[in-house]
């Protein structure tokens, strides 16, 4: 988790000044509820590698790798919007999850998008060169 936090702080750092305060505030925040878990169990480090893998299906990682790819390749062609969309879809329906719980996802999360990329932080998300066509 602190590798991943450390990287992602790397990349930010090409950021505007005033776009790096949100992303600053979530990894200090991951780095901070990352040590005070770490701690919090028994002041040792535990080596779960053991159970990581436990009960893994191949099946699952194949479809979701084949959902990661699509993901990038959507966002490409129709943008970050609707490739999200596409994306989560799979992703619950994969696990079989009620469609009105999908759908109230779906929502949510354009929402949570719009409101922190488009009116927080103003920071403009891939449109994809299809879209970008018909805009």
């Amino acid at each position: 988790m602190y590798l991943f936090s450390f990287f992602f702080l790397y990349l930010t750092l090409d950021f505007p000044e005033p776009a790096r305060h949100y992303p600053y505030f979530v990894i200090g925040l991951l780095l901070l509820l990352t040590t005070v878990r770490d701690y919090r169990r028994e002041h040792k480090i535990i080596s779960d590698s053991s159970q990581v893998f436990d009960g893994f299906l191949p099946k699952q990682f194949w479809v979701m790798f084949a959902a990661f790819l699509l993901f990038f390749l959507l966002m490409y062609l129709f943008g970050f919007y609707i490739a999200s969309i596409v994306y989560i879809f799979i992703c619950l329906r994969f696990f079989r999850i009620e469609m009105k719980y999908i759908l109230l996802v779906l929502i949510c999360m354009a929402a949570l998008i719009y409101g922190t990329f488009d009116v927080f932080l103003n920071v403009p998300l891939p449109e994809g060169i299809i879209m970008e066509e018909f805009l």
